[in-house]
């Protein structure tokens, strides 16, 4: 398992920096949403199993809001959000005798949609902003360090569990560990990538980052936990699935667009 994991990782970090540095926009906006539309089929094939027709909804509609959000345009992204909202409601009463069930399976879907079209589109406006592929890679390798910190932390020294109801692996050790791994790398990351960052700012955003990162990967945890999934896929050798990837990404992501559009003083 960790030879796969590392073998993986020396293919993905090379990938991923060419990817993130040197792909024309337009391209590196189709594929993330590719990576979006991914991660909502892994999801949807979780949560609805049995419902095609809502599973084709909420894979469209997050689809749809992914290419909203990274348009830029809150009205494009106002109207992709009332579009899966107005349907998602309106299917039920066409196609079931059972409303309860009905509205347990939207909330489901409008989840899917938020978690994996909304925010997944952040990636492509971190990258459109000032000094935007030096962020986008601060932030994946840091989130990077952290799961790497925490691996090696909780193996060597894990023994009070963090979470044993939703991920009965993680510990409080790995934690700690993953806080300390993400600071180290977005220090060296300051240093190569992002230098207008001071140090001081840098092992705080390290630290904001391996918690963000850490709280994603335990929300996913608890989904595939819910909807008794081992892996959300295969895609990723060592690594599951889009999603078991994406999971630990996407909150420190967010926080970083906002944190980087925030005026300096």
């Amino acid at each position: 398992m960790l030879k796969t994991r590392i073998l993986t990782a020396l293919v993905a970090i090379p990938l991923l920096w060419l990817i993130v540095c040197y792909l024309p926009a337009p391209l590196f906006t189709g594929f993330i949403c590719a990576v979006a539309a991914v991660a909502l089929f892994e999801y949807f094939e979780m949560a609805l199993p049995d419902h095609p027709a809502e599973r084709g909804l909420g894979v469209g509609g997050g689809i749809l809001v992914a290419a909203a959000v990274v348009s830029g345009q809150p009205q494009v992204l106002g109207a992709g959000l009332a579009l899966v909202s107005i349907l998602g409601l309106v299917l039920p009463l066409v196609r079931t005798t059972d409303p309860l069930g009905a509205t347990q399976r939207l909330g489901l879907s409008l989840l899917g949609v938020l978690y994996f079209g909304f925010l997944t589109g952040h990636i492509v406006l971190l990258r459109a902003g000032d000094d935007g592929w030096r962020w986008v890679l601060f932030t994946v390798f840091t989130a990077m360090g952290s799961d790497s910190g925490g691996y090696f932390a909780g193996r060597a020294f894990g023994r009070h569990k963090l979470a044993p109801t939703v991920s009965p692996s993680k510990t409080v050790e790995g934690g700690v560990g993953a806080i300390a791994g993400a600071m180290v790398i977005a220090v060296l990351a300051k240093l190569i990538i992002l230098p207008v960052l001071g140090l001081r700012e840098a092992m705080a955003l390290g630290a904001a980052v391996s918690v963000l990162a850490q709280l994603g990967d335990l929300c996913e945890s608890a989904l595939k936990r819910a909807f008794g999934a081992k892996d959300s896929g295969w895609i990723i050798p060592g690594h599951g699935g889009i999603l078991d990837r994406l999971d630990s990404l996407l909150f420190p992501i967010v926080f970083a667009y906002y944190y980087a559009a925030l005026p300096r003083f």
